[in-house]
């Protein structure tokens, strides 16, 4: 059955007055549930290629948008064609949401990732070091399936508030590959407020702005360096441009998500 939508707008502020810190946990570089009224696909056994072009709700097929933070506008998705590739472009406006693709992949037996991003500009005061300043133009977040009674309790107490206001359930890690405006690329950058969300700066700053950048990674390899444990089951793969929090303007280009 399709999972619950998130709550209205009424119901969202009776939260806030009562205390809750859902809206709050929403933020930053998750990549959480948007409400959909139509059946989740089964998961792919590949990350769908943007190059494969739309589906019938004009997004790349195999994709579905996740609203981050419902109480600010989203950023808007769709396939282009630049530089001779048919690739997916993101334009954040103080806006942040990502894509999703639902994925169950043994990432230990294929566990290289190889992707291509294009980036023109970046705010030089962006970085997921600063809760405050979290904004990047181009992420690509995995998740992976594990053992949830592991979670802390503060970890725990935070899943649940993001699926009590999203309707779907984060996985049980989380490690996004990003562009920084700051931070040196292969830092690695913890999440505010969970433990299981972890950042390696994959792009840093102005270098290489207005080409597309290639990257190869092997998936299993950054996973124990930044959780110093191997990984779960591959269970999706999102992208996410916001500029939420500084209220500027955000665009990167994707090109296919390859797992080998």
């Amino acid at each position: 059955m399709p999972a619950p939508c998130p709550p209205s707008l009424t119901d969202r502020r009776r939260l806030l007055k009562l205390g809750g810190a859902a809206l709050a946990a929403t933020g930053g570089g998750l990549l959480l549930g948007g409400c959909s009224s139509v059946p989740v696909a089964p998961p792919l056994s590949r990350v769908a290629p943007f190059s494969a072009g739309a589906g019938s709700d004009g997004l790349p097929a195999g994709w579905r948008l996740h609203v981050t933070r419902p109480d600010k506008p989203v950023t808007g998705y769709g396939l282009q064609r630049i530089d001779d590739r048919l690739a997916l472009h993101a334009v954040a406006e103080s806006a942040t949401s990502g894509l999703h693709c639902d994925v169950d992949i043994d990432i230990t037996a294929r566990p290289w990732l190889r992707w291509e991003w294009r980036v023109d500009r970046i705010a030089a005061d962006a970085t997921v070091a600063d809760d405050d300043q979290d904004d990047s133009p181009a992420r690509v977040v995995l998740g992976f399936a594990g053992d949830p009674a592991r979670l802390s309790l503060r970890d725990r107490l935070f899943a649940d508030q993001v699926e009590l206001f999203t309707g779907e359930a984060l996985p049980f890690a989380t490690l996004c590959y990003v562009w920084d405006g700051q931070a040196a690329p292969e830092s690695v950058l913890p999440y505010a407020r969970s433990s299981r969300i972890r950042y390696l700066v994959a792009d840093s700053g102005t270098a290489g702005l207005g080409r597309w950048q290639a990257h190869r990674r092997n998936v299993v390899a950054d996973f124990q360096r930044v959780y110093g444990e191997p990984p779960g089951r591959l269970v999706g793969v999102g992208v996410l441009t916001d500029s939420d929090d500084l209220k500027g303007r955000a665009e990167a280009w994707y090109g296919d998500l390859v797992i080998e």
